[in-house]
């Protein structure tokens, strides 16, 4: 049985860049269905390294702070042989004379995809939603389940791959 959806703006994969997009777009009062094939979030990695712009997207976005508050900014970066077991550089983050300090900080990916749905209403994440065709004459998806889009628009990196 088909199901017609209407929604001007839909998301597929609920992710981290998924779900920030989907908040952003919220903190600009326009609402977004994200599409997840999987029946729940998946996360795969245990941690990640957020530099200066990641942080300055998670600050445009209201959770930056709700992030940094349970991880520690990094203060530099040190490379090692593993032949030798000798440095062979190191980088500080540090402010200099000629430039301010980066900020970087080793996250967790569950924490940072837990904050960010967090702050979508609970009806934003549409869970077992495989992509299945994707017409572009039409414009058109269509899903696994039988449902598809009444009207959508388009602008997928990725798209093969959901």
């Amino acid at each position: 049985m088909e199901r017609e959806i209407v929604q001007d703006i839909v998301i597929v994969g609920a992710g981290i860049a998924g779900v920030t997009t989907a908040l952003g777009l919220l903190r600009l009062g326009i609402r977004s269905l994200v599409l997840e094939s999987s029946d729940n979030l998946r996360v795969t990695g245990f941690s990640l390294s957020l530099w200066q712009n990641a942080w300055k997207a998670l600050d445009a976005v209201g959770v930056g702070d709700k992030l940094r508050h349970n991880h520690r900014r990094l203060h530099g970066i040190v490379t090692t042989s593993l032949v030798t077991g000798k440095q062979i550089a190191a980088k500080p983050f540090k402010s200099t004379e000629n430039q301010e300090g980066i900020e970087i900080r080793c996250v967790q990916r569950t924490k940072v995809l837990e904050v960010l749905v967090n702050e979508l209403p609970k009806e934003t994440i549409r869970a077992e939603s495989k992509l299945v065709t994707f017409l572009r004459e039409n414009i058109l998806p269509t899903f696994m389940a039988g449902q598809y889009l009444k009207k959508a628009g388009y602008d997928c990196g990725k798209l093969n791959g959901y």
